[in-house]
């Protein structure tokens, strides 16, 4: 069952006049992007287009819920409805990033855009609830607190960022460079490219890839803050990256690399030609994207100079139980991955989109 789009009216304690809590309709994007662009603890996965980019890509329902006082935004909490085999049916704020939990004027109104979360997913028979969260937590639901984002700032000066990088690093850059490699921004044009080597790392690591569409779309919705960026070696691209810039900052969202060449340090060159980039054109920190806290991934990141940011990712369930871990993690996975690095790649790239549309 859909919930209706319906207007909720909550009477929120302490807080004169009436709160009115709507599932947003597409005339509020301005509205919405407009709060949410203030907000000092906004991502970019809290941006109205990621709605549009999900509904196309993935065809799943969006309910971008949005608080308002005297005709002003005072909250916005974008939620996901997806439903799987292995964990049922779910509501994540947001699915497939790593951000995207409530924004709010006060703690209240941040409970408020929870509590109608929670009738959505009990109208629409959801066991859980998951809400993304980036550094402050403030509410009473359980938490995680295993993930974190790599954070390093970057300046203008490359030089100075050079040199500041600890000599084995440079060591694995230069070694990249003298084989020949080379590493620049292409843009969108670079999609398919990206999207080859992605789709193999992918199905490499035992992971179901997202639909070539779902980039398409990400590139048409931000098409001034996204850009590919590819490693080649005497011409052939053996790695990439997919990164996101918001406000005065760039997350390394999606990254990969062909394994054959792993030896050779690709990643190393990519990793720098990023943070060269993120300080040339004039941006403040660069993120390296989600990583378990002092797991072998977090540790590479660290090598970096960066600081880590909490990323709480806080739970409601209808039985008030733990909540079951949505994440390759759990051991509901384990035969699933080896299995699935079996798989030819052309039947992985089929299949996999389908599957991977109903995972967070």
């Amino acid at each position: 069952m859909v919930p209706s789009q319906c207007c909720y009216q909550v009477c929120v304690m302490n807080i004169q006049p009436q709160v009115d809590i709507s599932v947003a309709g597409p005339e509020m994007e301005t509205l919405w992007d407009g709060y949410v662009l203030q907000h000092e603890s906004a991502t970019h996965c809290h941006r109205w287009a990621w709605k549009t980019v999900i509904e196309k890509a993935f065809r799943i329902p969006t309910y971008y819920l949005i608080a308002i006082e005297c005709g002003r935004v005072c909250g916005v909490l974008p939620l996901v409805w997806q439903k799987s085999l292995l964990f049922g049916s779910f509501i994540t704020a947001l699915p497939f990033l790593n951000a995207g939990g409530p924004l709010a004027d006060s703690v209240e109104i941040e409970q408020a855009l929870v509590q109608h979360a929670i009738a959505i997913a009990q109208e629409t028979g959801a066991a859980r609830i998951q809400l993304r969260y980036r550094g402050q937590y403030r509410l009473d639901l359980p938490a995680s607190s295993h993930k974190v984002a790599a954070v390093r700032e970057v300046s203008r000066d490359t030089e100075a960022m050079w040199k500041a990088l600890n000599s084995n690093n440079r060591r694995k850059v230069n070694k990249a460079t003298k084989t020949g490699m080379t590493a620049a921004a292409e843009g969108g044009a670079a999609l398919d490219i990206f999207y080859e080597i992605f789709a193999e790392n992918m199905r490499n690591l035992g992971t179901p890839v997202y639909a070539k569409i779902f980039f398409c779309e990400v590139l048409r919705a931000f098409p001034q803050h996204t850009e590919i960026i590819v490693v080649r070696l005497d011409g052939k691209p053996i790695a990439a990256a997919f990164v996101i810039s918001f406000r005065d900052g760039m997350e390394a969202t999606w990254m990969c690399s062909h394994w054959r060449y792993l030896s050779l340090q690709p990643n190393m060159l990519l990793y720098w030609t990023i943070l060269r980039i993120a300080g040339e054109r004039g941006l403040h920190w660069l993120d390296f994207g989600r990583s378990t806290r002092d797991s072998g991934t977090h540790k590479f990141k660290q090598l970096w100079g960066t600081s880590d940011v909490p990323l709480p990712w806080a739970s409601w369930t209808k039985n008030g139980q733990a909540p079951t871990e949505l994440s390759p993690a759990n051991p509901k996975f384990q035969l699933a991955t080896k299995l699935w690095m079996k798989l030819p790649l052309p039947i992985a790239n089929r299949i996999g989109p389908l599957i991977v549309r109903n995972l967070p």
